[in-house]
């Protein structure tokens, strides 16, 4: 990597951990896996921690993994997110799937995730080489959109995608998320440029889970840290109802879209 290259993925970071301190959020990155089992297991109003990204279950440290941890001013944990590297030289995505399916279906769906299987994508088929796998976005809903709801959601996923270019320069980066939170926009506003429908199913059985998939290339990771993240966090938050706005007096003027003037350049 350039140094110029390196540089303005610095900043690229350097931008969402300035919009987290403006929202009240602290951001932190760790290996410390045990550690995050941890905090985990000790949110009783979440799903499992997956089983990818648990100790307990998997290999994962400082070679191999890192995840970030928001807290608020009171100290209280408001967001997690976490990066896990995958060699899969020499298979595919899908090949993977089979044979670790159990540590990907999201816990508390089926008591028995080792019976059920993903049906293999048109992604999933060609995904191979140095693959991450980006899982356990969450962030808190404070009741007050303060954190989620608000523009946080655009650039928090962005952080972890850009630590991952930086640090491991993957063939391919990808996740899961279900189709009702897709088809809301989550995976554009997360930043993935790619989406295949899924679902996990238990073969000679009629039972199923729909999950999606999303991923990026390296060279769309390379594409994505050329847009500057507190850009579009100004978009979204300027299109968020003011305070003194009922739901039902939103209003939403019509849009014009002008042909932007000039854009990053490699």
């Amino acid at each position: 990597m350039s140094t110029s290259s390196l540089y303005e993925e610095i900043r690229y970071i350097s931008e969402i951990i300035r919009i987290g301190e403006e929202k009240g959020l602290t951001l932190e990155v760790s290996t410390d896996f045990e550690e995050f089992r941890r905090v985990r297991m000790a949110q009783t109003d979440r799903s499992t921690l997956y089983p990818m990204y648990d100790t307990a279950s998997s290999y994962i440290d400082s070679r191999n993994g890192f995840w970030i941890k928001g807290v608020d001013e009171n100290g209280d944990l408001v967001h997690t997110q976490a990066v896990c590297l995958l060699d899969l030289s020499g298979i595919t995505l899908a090949d993977h799937f089979r044979l670790h399916r159990h540590k990907y279906m999201t816990p508390g769906d089926t008591d028995d995730p080792s019976q059920f299987t993903y049906s293999p994508t048109p992604a999933t088929q060609r995904i191979s080489g140095r693959v991450c796998y980006h899982g356990e976005l969450w962030l808190k809903n404070d009741g007050r959109k303060r954190f989620r709801g608000s523009g946080l959601t655009t650039v928090l996923p962005r952080m972890a995608l850009a630590l991952s270019l930086m640090e491991w320069s993957p063939d391919f980066v990808f996740g899961f998320m279900y189709p009702d939170a897709a088809c809301r926009g989550l995976a554009a506003r997360e930043g993935y440029m790619h989406m295949e429908p899924g679902f996990w199913h238990a073969p000679g059985s009629s039972e199923s889970f729909a999950e999606w998939i999303v991923w990026m290339a390296r060279e769309d990771l390379e594409h994505l840290i050329r847009f500057r993240p507190g850009e579009l966090y100004r978009q979204m938050e300027s299109q968020r109802p003011s305070k003194k706005q009922k739901p039902s007096e939103v209003h939403i003027p019509e849009r014009r879209w002008d042909r932007p003037q000039s854009a990053a350049a490699s």
